[in-house]
């Protein structure tokens, strides 16, 4: 009589661990992913402006790359739109904006380009340089007065990962792999 019981707890107990460990194992495998937090904009200097937190959690395939000397490209796309009940929502105005994160072994330094200015950053640390790729601050979105904006208007944003940008010999493999479709859904906000 005691060896079942015994049998039984130690079976319920292995089976209560292999759980945990299967989704540990499938939790830290979905820790990855482009993020967007908040968005909201304001008018300053006759400007709509636009300010938002995003997180950039590269998946481990995205950060061998990364540390390999492969350049990340990122497109922040930006867009104010008028929600239509019937119709798909109209386009009053679209932004993009592109980000290149490389690492330069030489130097030991990570380099955000912001590849619609030409601005470069270094950073001796690679959480450092996407933490503050995810931070964005008074850009300016639309004129203030070339558009009447009307109370139903409302903006929204999403960033990605551009396969396209990456090196030729390595895109076959990013469309198949699944820790390569960093994307975030759409985010939206009233103007």
């Amino acid at each position: 009589m005691f060896p079942q019981k015994f049998y039984f707890r130690k079976a319920q107990l292995l089976l209560v661990l292999s759980a945990s460990v299967l989704i540990g194992s499938v939790l830290a495998a979905d820790s990855y992913g482009l993020k967007i937090y908040s968005a909201s904009t304001q008018i300053q200097r006759g400007f709509y402006q636009l300010d938002a937190q995003l997180e950039y959690a590269l998946s481990q395939a995205a950060l061998d790359a990364l540390e390999s000397g492969v350049p990340l490209t990122f497109e922040l796309e930006v867009d104010i739109i008028q929600p239509r009940e019937w119709m798909w929502d109209k386009i009053i105005s679209s932004y993009d904006q592109r980000y290149q994160v490389a690492y330069h072994a030489l130097t030991q330094q990570y380099i955000v380009t912001n590849l619609n200015s030409g601005v470069q950053n270094s950073y001796s640390h690679r959480k450092t340089a996407l933490l503050t790729m995810g931070r964005i601050n008074n850009y300016p979105l639309i004129d203030f007065e070339k558009v009447k904006i009307r109370d139903d208007y409302k903006g929204r944003i999403r960033i990605s990962l551009l396969i396209n940008e990456l090196p030729a010999p390595m895109r076959p493999w990013t469309f198949i792999n699944a820790e390569w479709s960093l994307k975030s859904e759409w985010f939206e906000w009233d103007l």
